[in-house]
């Protein structure tokens, strides 16, 4: 009788042990309990056409909240990813609303995404055209010295951007010129970046020559003719 309680003893304690493994191995692979998790995710516009440009501001980052075994929740955490928005399809100029697909979103087994915010982004897609514009050379100069018979070489520069934008750009402006002297001058100068949102120079490293003479200006009454 006693052999047999041993047995059945020893046979128990196996068993126990073995759920007590098959417990421990769980709770290791899917960590202790449910949890939820929000990050803030880099969105990124994928393919769109070389001659359409975006011209309003989307938002840089999408947050999302997760839901899921902690454990794989701390791994997920710690990946380095975005959530990617295809417009490839986008043709024509236009505003067109684009809905966040979940199934963009790398998720491991075990997590779900209950929210995200924004969900639906609005895309305002313009065309990109090609335009030269005026360049206006601007002078910073000691009080009373001016600068006159002025021309820039070339005369106007070739901008990118997007026409609704483009379109009504008169010119863009030289970097500040500082001259030390009076008399007749010659400067190379850079162009200003464009102050339009999605403007760029064609050719951003160009510089133009500024050629004019600087003079003193005289005091209101020897202008008139009056006495001194």
């Amino acid at each position: 009788m006693m052999g047999l309680f041993l047995k059945r003893l020893a046979s128990f304690k196996l068993q126990l042990l073995s759920l007590l493994v098959a417990i421990g191995l769980w709770m290791f692979v899917h960590g202790q309990g449910q949890g939820y998790l929000t990050l803030e995710v880099p969105l990124q516009v994928r393919g769109l056409s070389a001659d359409l440009v975006l011209v309003n501001d989307l938002p840089d980052r999408v947050k999302i909240t997760v839901s899921g075994w902690q454990r794989r929740l701390r791994e997920f955490q710690s990946r380095s990813f975005f959530i990617p928005v295809d417009v490839s399809d986008i043709s024509s100029p236009g505003v067109i609303h684009r809905t966040i697909q979940v199934s963009t979103i790398p998720l491991p087994s075990g997590l779900r995404i209950e929210k995200i915010r924004p969900d639906r982004l609005e895309l305002q897609v313009d065309r990109k055209i090609l335009r030269k514009v005026r360049i206006h050379p601007v002078f910073e100069l000691p009080a009373g010295w001016r600068a006159r018979d002025v021309r820039v070489e070339p005369a106007k520069i070739e901008l990118t951007g997007p026409e609704v934008w483009l379109g009504a750009m008169p010119e863009v402006q030289t970097n500040p010129i500082r001259l030390k002297k009076l008399g007749a001058f010659r400067v190379q100068v850079a162009v200003a970046s464009p102050s339009g949102k999605g403007i760029q120079l064609v050719n951003p490293d160009q510089q133009v020559i500024v050629i004019g003479e600087l003079v003193q200006q005289q005091r209101r009454n020897e202008d008139n003719g009056e006495e001194g």
